[in-house]
């Protein structure tokens, strides 16, 4: 069975906004995915925070902006949870511990249900979260 990996929001930005010096890996690691080498989790809030950043950021129309992060949903062996009240009232007893912000305690609420491994480049959550799921870079996988 392969491993499953759970996507933070900055891995696909680095993918769509061909970020320097992490764009490889991430296209690597999504390439692995598609593949079936790995199978990859992510979550509409994940896919909500893609599509806020992106209006932010790029310097495209709205419905180009949309096309590309629907395109998320069409990557072969990627799941996209919703989580539920459980995993919201786990996300409550890590923010707690860990001071993370909610939106990011859920996420790893909902990882550690549903992958081995969380795929990040956020160093902050990367600190704080480690002692509740394994946390790593597209590249040290």
């Amino acid at each position: 069975m392969p491993k499953r990996v759970f996507l933070d929001s900055n891995i696909f930005l680095n993918f769509l906004l061909k970020e320097e010096g992490f764009y490889e890996g991430t296209k690597h690691l999504l390439t692995q995915i598609e593949k079936g080498d790995m199978e990859g989790i992510t979550t509409i809030i994940n896919i909500m925070e893609i599509l806020a950043v992106l209006r932010k950021r790029a310097k495209t129309r709205d419905s180009e902006i949309i096309k590309d992060v629907e395109k998320i949903g069409e990557i072969k062996n990627l799941e996209i949870i919703i989580p539920n009240e459980i995993h919201i009232a786990q996300a409550f007893e890590i923010q707690k511990k860990t001071k993370l912000l909610p939106i990011d305690a859920i996420l790893i609420s909902t990882a550690r249900d549903f992958s081995e491994v969380f795929i990040s480049r956020d160093n902050e959550l990367k600190k704080r979260a480690s002692g509740f799921i394994s946390i790593t870079e597209p590249e040290d996988l």
